[in-house]
């Protein structure tokens, strides 16, 4: 039997084989802090926001800012009441600015106004969520301080590499407060200390679970393996169904446009998964619903395929990558001759020789967004018609000698099939993208060891109590929608 409390250790670490594990997308050091916290559904809640924006820390100059609770978010001049939540008031500069966070961070792109519509009902709703859970934490006695959101908030903008100028600035030209990311930042952090002070210490994992759940893995390792990410959007009652239906056509569009799937699941996803952006680790064939085994079995890795109807909802994947059944040989990738002639289309974003520095910031993180959706050269298209002036050239099979040393050197390091990543140039920011066919790793399904399994069933478990726990708080709660 295996208890997991505050001091877990031996929990596996690495990636997640086999198993379903919202974790298993992070890097190496968020795994490093989760395992020190030993809850990994906590550390999955907290970076639901941290791995989305972040934020300038206080300087030793600013004054110390109160501890976050209820009382201290919103706006004093209420715009209208958008909710009632236990007598507490969510105003519509609530829903507004939680809106704008929404799109800013999930890189969303003119949305229609049904998009809005349906983006304004999952903030409202994570609103309340969010009200409840600082209400219980605060019954709890439980109180997040100021400086515990800047460390945190200091230490996932290095792990990302973004500077504070770069954050706020993208805030602040979306219209979004400071303290509006910071609510949302103090409620996931106190969700995650309730769920960990109720949870932790009496959640267990007995070792005929390990064995069960092993013994799964084993019978189904002659089958291949797909690391999946989700987008699920449940469908409650019939009446939802065309509705349900549309948002996940419109979520899937923008993803076309070029938003990030990760953060569009943590904004919309209504899975368990959503908390790790989607993430529900290695899944064997056969494991998932026929109608999602089917498409994951049709997709290369890096596709998106969706709507997918199925239990409960409609689904959109991501198939980050895939294994073989144990025991296959290891293929390693062939040897591509570097003198080959090379098929690359150009995608072009021009810019006058006197742009701003702004214009050009805008450019390059446009196509830094284009980069992170574009799967292949039929991409491309989708991507032009966002922008105006946008140029897409085919230029066909390239000699890259013939090209210049910046251009030839970057598609030549980059892999088959594969993006170049954007850079400046004399004519404005460029994006080339290798159109022949990718190549694939043969690389064999590995049995998870037995820490690993535990940490995994561990997982699972909380994710469930948690769910359960927000359930019986909505459920006992007054809440009134204007």
């Amino acid at each position: 039997m295996r208890r997991f409390g505050a001091k877990s250790e031996g929990s596996g670490g690495g990636e997640s084989q086999g198993g379903i594990t919202p974790c298993s997308s992070f890097g190496r050091r968020k795994l490093t802090v989760i395992k020190q916290n030993a809850l990994l559904v906590s550390a999955c809640m907290i970076l639901t926001v941290l791995t989305t924006v972040s934020a300038p820390a206080q300087t030793p100059d600013e004054p110390a800012a109160p501890p976050i609770s209820l009382s201290s978010v919103g706006d004093p001049n209420v715009q209208g009441v958008a909710s009632i939540v236990n007598d507490h008031l969510i105003s519509e500069y609530d829903v507004t600015q939680r809106v704008a966070l929404v799109l800013v961070t999930a890189g969303i792109q003119q949305p229609t106004q049904e998009m809005l519509t349906q983006i304004r009902q999952q903030v409202l709703t994570s609103l309340q969520d969010e009200t409840l859970q600082l209400q219980e934490a605060g019954l709890r006695e439980i109180t997040i301080q100021n400086q515990e959101i800047e460390d945190a908030i200091r230490s996932v903008a290095n792990d990302n590499g973004l500077s504070i100028e770069q954050i706020t600035n993208t805030l602040a030209q979306a219209g979004v407060s400071m303290q509006t990311f910071r609510r949302q930042l103090a409620a996931q952090i106190a969700w995650n200390r309730l769920i960990e002070m109720r949870y932790a210490g009496v959640v267990t994992v007995s070792d005929e679970e390990i064995d069960a759940a092993l013994q799964r893995l084993t019978v189904g390792a002659d089958r291949p393996q797909f690391a999946v990410s989700e987008i699920f959007l449940s469908v409650d009652t019939p009446q939802d169904e065309a509705r349900i239906q549309e948002t996940t056509v419109q979520i899937l569009e923008q993803l076309n446009q070029g938003a990030v799937f990760a953060n569009v699941a943590r904004q919309f996803s209504q899975s368990a998964s959503a908390a790790g952006g989607g993430d529900i680790g290695w899944v064997l064939q056969g494991q998932l619903p026929d109608e999602i085994d089917i498409a994951l079995s049709e997709m290369e890795p890096g596709r998106i395929a969706g709507p997918i109807r199925s239990e409960g909802g409609y689904y959109i994947l991501l198939l980050r990558d895939r294994r073989e059944p144990a025991g296959t040989e290891a293929v390693a990738a062939p040897i591509i001759d570097p003198n080959a002639p090379v098929p690359v289309d150009r995608l072009l974003l021009p810019l006058p020789p006197n742009a701003s520095d702004e214009l050009r910031q805008q450019a390059m993180d446009f196509a830094a967004r284009a980069y992170s959706s574009i799967g292949s050269c039929e991409d491309i298209p989708a991507i032009v018609e966002q922008v105006q002036g946008a140029i897409h050239m085919r230029l066909g099979e390239l000699n890259l000698s013939t090209l210049a040393p910046q251009i030839s050197e970057r598609i030549r390091n980059t892999p088959p099939g594969e993006v170049v990543q954007p850079f400046a140039s004399q004519v404005g920011v460029e994006i080339f993208v290798r159109c022949d066919a990718r190549i694939r790793e043969a690389i064999p399904f590995v049995i998870p060891t037995r820490d690993q399994m535990a940490q995994q069933l561990f997982v699972q478990q909380m994710t469930v109590l948690a769910r359960s726990y927000m359930r019986d708080l909505r459920r006992d709660a007054v809440i009134e929608t204007r």
